[in-house]
């Protein structure tokens, strides 16, 4: 069985002190612009962010306010003690309400962390004027109406993950990049304008991979975990069973924590830009490890 092509890592989250700073390193490193700053997460008071747009995949930043550091927020506690570092790991499903209902009884059971839903009129790239957006119960459908676009984000918790996990479905569904400019409402609906343009830079087209190294749980244990809540056809090799294979050739590996016992997003491969030099083989940034790899259809 083979995944659904539409089971993707879409996104990944990073954890940083100075947004701006940060920011600047990733655009300059992976030559790929900023193209959203949400603010509803700025209006709540506690987090600002960005978000870079690698090909029609995401790279987002989120920095925590002088409120977060008063109040000691999840955010800058994880921040004192690891420092800039990988946050999150998003994972685009085909069909969310059932995802979601497997994805929460992973693990402790413990459910959804956060979860919302969001529905604009309107179509791709014209814009988030209007969005209407509340709270996600679990196994709820994505509303899939005519000239809206819609989206839902599960969170889930990333002591049962290895990393704060997140599963996302969007609509209108997404096509083969650089086709590929549907609704993808972390990010905005505004990039969709600059695919057809540029459709990546001259480093990356985008994720080949995670690395995920998780607290107090088995690797082989964690990879099953996501194997069973994602579904859709992604799967383990017995020879291999810390490593998850989505579409598309993308993977999750699971791995144990080194010496200095960060834990999370440790590392991220990236698909390294056709008809070109590799820029560099191997850079940190952010606390996380960032590898080029040729994509094997190259």
């Amino acid at each position: 069985m083979t995944a659904d092509p539409e089971l993707r890592l879409r996104q990944i989250c990073l954890l940083a002190r100075d947004l701006e700073w940060t920011s600047a390193v990733l655009t300059t490193a992976f030559d790929a612009p900023v193209v959203f700053r949400d603010p509803r997460m700025a209006a709540g008071g506690y987090l600002t962010n960005t978000h870079i747009r690698l090909g029609d995949s995401f790279l987002e930043t989120v920095c925590p306010t002088d409120l977060a550091w008063k109040d000691s927020s999840t955010q800058t506690r994880l921040l004192e003690r690891n420092g800039d570092c990988g946050y999150m790991a998003i994972v685009q499903v085909p069909d969310v309400s059932t995802a979601s209902e497997s994805m929460a009884i992973q693990g402790s059971r413990r459910g959804i962390v956060a979860g919302d839903w969001n529905v604009c009129s309107g179509s791709p790239g014209a814009g988030l004027a209007g969005v209407e957006s509340g709270r996600y119960v679990l196994g709820e459908r994505l509303p899939k109406n005519p000239d809206t676009v819609s989206g839902v984000n599960v969170q889930f918790h990333p002591k049962d993950f290895g990393t704060l996990a997140e599963i996302q479905e969007n609509w209108p569904g997404h096509g083969v990049f650089p086709r590929n400019k549907g609704a993808y409402f972390p990010a905005g609906n505004t990039w969709q304008n600059e695919v057809d343009t540029r459709p990546h830079g001259v480093v990356t087209t985008g994720f080949a991979a995670v690395e995920i190294a998780p607290r107090d749980n088995d690797p082989a244990d964690v990879c099953q975990r996501w194997m069973n809540g994602l579904g859709a056809g992604c799967s383990i090799d017995p020879e291999q069973p810390t490593t998850l294979r989505l579409s598309g050739g993308q993977t999750m590996r699971f791995v144990e924590p080194e010496s200095d016992e960060k834990t999370g997003v440790v590392g991220v491969d990236l698909w390294a830009a056709p008809g070109t030099a590799k820029k560099f083989d191997s850079v940190v940034i952010c606390g996380v490890t960032w590898t080029l790899v040729v994509c094997p259809a190259e």
